[in-house]
């Protein structure tokens, strides 16, 4: 076993933060804001706000910013008061006027009003109401409560300081600790220059003291609620863009400190289903945290030992999708196994038991989660296509599902289960609007549009809402959304992205969009708007990018067009290509790209291309430095910020020489640096070491292959 143990580093403390700096969800100019009105309040009157949020919604991050605004004001005394510390309602009456007591104390100590006749009028040490509170006795009567309220009451009435009681976590009490804690607010909430703060979830809490009141049901709550609770607040729901961008940096991090390597494509197939199937799910940072824990710690577990996409999306469920979670663990025989629609082996029965067991799981999911919960699993479990689609699958499809690791592999799926008031967003009303006008206004109008709504928002936010409702438009919305989107590639960021590859980039995200809509309207003139497509995008990177989605799938029955369809759009690439490139080559300005157009060039017309090739390497003698550069590698780690070239390794020197004669480019290296230089030092290799790529070490490594090739050709003869 290779198993390594999950450093405690890796995880993030679910703990509500207090710097503004560690604010990613823009809940400090809120927090702010309650905190001038409390600050800037003239009436000397009682104030009760409610904060209401879910569970995970950020509820005590905005009582700590709250609390740091307040902390500034000498004249305003703060005091968080925790019900949960207290077994009995005598304790907690008893213990807030201590803590009443004692923060005023303090106060008196630091002011010149203790010389003020204070000390003499209501005594100090505990003691400052003219009870002993030192204590706590077996009871208290309503007398002294009354008692001691009014000597509170009076001296804040002569006070110039103001009270700032905070309360957190109310909906974590039980039922009798909530009604002794509302109990005790009514009880003071007239306490004069004194403000309560109530953080708790509504729903949650008034239907526990709802039992206690009118009908006894959860509007009773509610009505309760409403006569205690003056300013009620709900906090601002976080931004979808930004805890996506939230939850995709955990992903880096674990990632990164698993020391994991990904291939492009399995980072793209884990973008493409968790921004699809699992980002609808992802309402409260807490969720994020979540998952960021849960795959911090399982996939150093099971590093080696099982697929780590798999593993990852595996750990979305659970989080995410709990129920579901649970009924796959305890039910292998439903994933893991093959169906037969036919003969003796009819398994109908079983597919109707797991269509049933499936819709009762999702009864309460909106129809979109179930939707897209039953497609991540059937991502995981490719064999689930046979129970909603036609698909069979074959001993070599299972042989491939070990060799990989998958968790649908009989062998490897036990080892899975071992272990705003907001800044940017889109007023729904002109996001409709944007809808309502895509089958009628021409493309451009569109774009226009967009550019528009953009420039006052936020161009993740927009495509986010737009992907929402990708499986709803029209072919004419389709298309007219498509074309206005490639008018306006410069408004799509392409970088960042998870592991540098850029799927859920903002253009990358634009990018799947389009192909779905695509993927939707296949029985219409897809070809021919994707050829547009690939004219007109106003950045070719984007192109590029579109291009790579519309040829997802790994089987004939999932690709959009056939193979001469998809040469077709791959010469519309190289010609845009040659043509933007100009005199300076496809080599030297699209070194990214240069393995895609080479190949289906070479593919489709293999005369051109290489007349193309000698023509650039004979217009001077860098070119071919040129040209072998953008064959060299990119690498994309943790441990260098960005991505850089790496090396010609034996299999990479096969490759590139498989589309040019190496004696020639042998001979026109030689141009450039003598053989007593490249011979001077044997070549380096920077996935091995920490230099960095130059050119005469590239040269020295082809050199390296090239002499051990030809040497090995001479012994041969």
């Amino acid at each position: 076993m290779t198993n390594q143990n999950p450093s405690p580093e890796n995880y993030i403390a679910d703990r509500p933060i207090k710097d503004a700096k560690e604010d990613r969800f823009q809940r400090y100019n809120f927090s702010k804001r309650i905190a001038e009105t409390i600050i800037n309040r003239k009436s000397k009157e009682s104030l009760v706000f409610g904060l209401f949020g879910a569970w995970g919604e950020g509820k005590s991050s905005v009582l700590n910013f709250i609390d740091e605004e307040l902390s500034k004001e000498e004249d305003i005394v703060r005091i968080n008061l925790n019900p949960w510390r207290y077994s009995d309602e005598d304790s907690l009456l008893i213990n807030f006027f201590k803590k009443i007591s004692e923060a005023l104390d303090k106060k008196l100590n630091t002011k010149m009003e203790q010389l003020g006749g204070f000390v003499k009028k209501y005594g100090s040490s505990g003691r400052m109401f003219g009870f002993d509170i030192s204590g706590i006795g077996n009871s208290i009567s309503d007398v002294k409560i009354e008692e001691l309220k009014k000597r509170v009451d009076d001296f804040l009435e002569e006070s110039t300081s103001k009270i700032v009681i905070f309360v957190d976590d109310i909906d974590r009490l039980d039922k009798q600790e909530i009604y002794t804690l509302f109990r005790l607010v009514k009880l003071t909430a007239d306490f004069s220059n004194t403000t309560y703060i109530l953080s708790f979830d509504e729903a949650m809490v008034a239907a526990a003291i709802g039992e206690r009141f009118g009908a006894g049901d959860k509007s009773s709550g509610v009505s309760f609620l409403e006569k205690i609770i003056q300013v009620p607040l709900t906090i601002p729901k976080a931004q979808p863009e930004a805890l996506k961008k939230f939850c995709f940096d955990m992903v880096n991090n674990a990632i990164d400190a698993a020391t994991i390597q990904l291939t492009e494509k399995e980072v793209q197939r884990f973008v493409f289903q968790f921004s699809t199937n699992i980002l609808p799910r992802l309402n409260t940072p807490r969720l994020a945290v979540r998952y960021g824990n849960a795959i911090s710690f399982s996939l150093p577990l099971l590093k080696g030992e099982a697929n780590m996409i798999d593993l990852m999306l595996v750990e979305a469920v659970k989080i995410f999708y709990p129920e579901h979670y649970q009924f796959v663990k305890a039910n292998a025989e439903y994933f893991v196994g093959s169906y037969e629609h036919f003969g003796i082996g009819n398994d109908q029965q079983k597919i109707n038991n797991l269509k049933a067991n499936f819709e009762e799981l999702g009864k309460n999911l909106s129809k979109n989660n179930q939707a897209n919960i039953i497609d991540l699993l059937s991502n995981l479990f490719p064999n689930l296509d046979t129970v909603y689609g036609n698909f069979h699958f074959s001993d070599d499809n299972k042989n491939d599902w070990y060799v990989a690791k998958r968790i649908v592999s009989p062998q490897y799926f036990d080892r899975y289960f071992s272990y705003a008031v907001i800044e940017g967003d889109i007023s729904d009303i002109e996001f409709d609007n944007l809808l309502k006008n895509l089958s009628t206004n021409t493309s451009q109008q569109v774009a226009d549009q967009i550019r528009e709504i953009i420039s006052r928002s936020d161009t993740g936010t927009l495509l986010q809402k737009l992907r929402s409702h990708e499986t709803d438009l029209e072919w004419g919305a389709s298309k007219n959304i498509a074309q206005a989107l490639c008018l306006i590639t410069d408004l799509f960021s392409n970088t960042g992205g998870m592991l540098g590859y850029g799927f859920d980039t903002q253009a990358g995200q634009a990018a799947i969009f389009i192909y779905q809509l695509l993927n939707k309207h296949k029985t219409e003139n897809t070809f021919e708007l994707a050829k547009e497509l690939m004219t007109n995008a106003k950045d070719f990177a984007f192109a590029y990018n579109l291009n790579n989605w519309l040829r997802t799938g790994d089987r004939p029955e999932e690709k959009l067009f056939n193979l001469p369809q998809y040469q077709e759009l791959a010469k519309i690439l190289t010609d845009r290509a040659k043509e933007e490139a100009g005199d300076e080559s496809i080599f030297e300005r699209f070194p990214d790209q240069i393995h895609y157009l080479a190949s289906t060039w070479r593919e489709r017309d293999n005369e051109s291309f290489q007349r193309y090739v000698k023509e650039y390497l004979n217009k001077n003698n860098k070119a071919v430095l040129n040209l072998l550069k953008s064959f060299v590698p990119v690498q994309r780690t943790s441990f260098r910020e960005g991505e850089h070239k790496t090396d010609i390794s034996k299999q990479q020197y096969d490759y590139i020489m498989s589309y040019f004669d190496k004696n020639d480019i042998y001979s026109r290296l030689l141009l450039n640096f003598s053989i007593e230089e490249i011979k001077a030092e044997d070549p380096y290799w920077i996935d091995m070491t920490d230099q960095n790529f130059t050119l005469l070490n590239m040269v020295r490594q082809f050199y390296k292959w090239y002499q051990k090739e030809t040497t090995e050709l001479s012994s041969q003869k």
